[in-house]
């Protein structure tokens, strides 16, 4: 409201009842209850009451879900303890702010609750990271071993390897044969095989065999490397 014509108007900043436009410009002049004052803050308008929060409990709540949602991940699970804990901790100070301000109690709980829940769940995450830690090593470690390539036949564009692979340990064990298909002279593979011999009694001796297509090219076949099972059907790649 400016430049109109001078008197009494609803105060804009809601302090007072009325307050005193000069027809240029609001005043200091109040009235309320038909008793004139002079605002002590001029004419700068109210902040409104800031509503109470409590942050704690807000991200207590937060991270016990992540907690939860990550907590069984292998490897990921020192995430979830740590969002774990972390809820559990804020839980706590949520839950006493909000008997100060009456503010986020249920969030605080809640994170409690799930900051509870997600260590629970961590202990799950552990076992499979070791699981998978246990399989990754098998693979990488095989029983001890021999392979060799016994034939590498052309046919057309493609190659067919042949060898064998003794188990020279005393269980029974997996293995998982890299055949390289290489330029004659170098061990650089053009195509690479994986053949899944499966398990060999201990002392056996069992054979393999894989097919790729290589071009025009001339190659050789060899054993590029010998590993254990593959962790849950994966390949590595190693």
């Amino acid at each position: 409201m400016n430049d109109s014509a001078p008197g009494w108007h609803p105060d804009p900043t809601l302090r007072f009842e009325l307050r005193y436009h000069n027809g240029r410009a609001w005043t200091a002049d109040v009235s309320t209850g038909g008793r004139r004052y002079v605002d002590p803050e001029g004419t700068r308008p109210s902040t409104p009451p800031t509503e109470a929060t409590n942050r704690p409990a807000t991200a207590a709540l937060t991270l016990g879900i992540v907690a939860v949602a990550i907590g069984w991940m292998p490897f990921v699970v020192v995430l979830g303890v740590i969002a774990a804990v972390l809820a559990l901790v804020l839980g706590a100070a949520g839950r006493k702010r909000a008997r100060q301000s009456g503010v986020g109690g249920g969030f605080a709980l809640t994170g409690l609750i799930t900051g509870l829940v997600g260590l629970v769940v961590c202990v799950g995450g552990v076992f499979l990271t070791a699981a998978v830690l246990d399989a990754v090593d098998r693979f990488q470690h095989p029983a001890d071993h021999s392979a060799s390539i016994t034939s590498c036949v052309r046919d057309g564009d493609e190659v067919t390897a042949r060898g064998t692979l003794t188990n020279r340990a005393f269980r029974e064990s997996s293995f998982v044969v890299r055949v390289f298909y290489v330029r004659p002279g170098t061990d650089n593979p053009r195509r690479v095989a994986l053949v899944d011999v499966g398990r060999v009694d201990g002392g056996a001796t069992v054979g393999f065999e894989t097919t790729r297509a290589v071009g025009p090219d001339d190659v050789d076949c060899i054993v590029g490397a010998v590993r254990g099972p593959l962790p849950y059907g994966v390949d590595p790649g190693s």
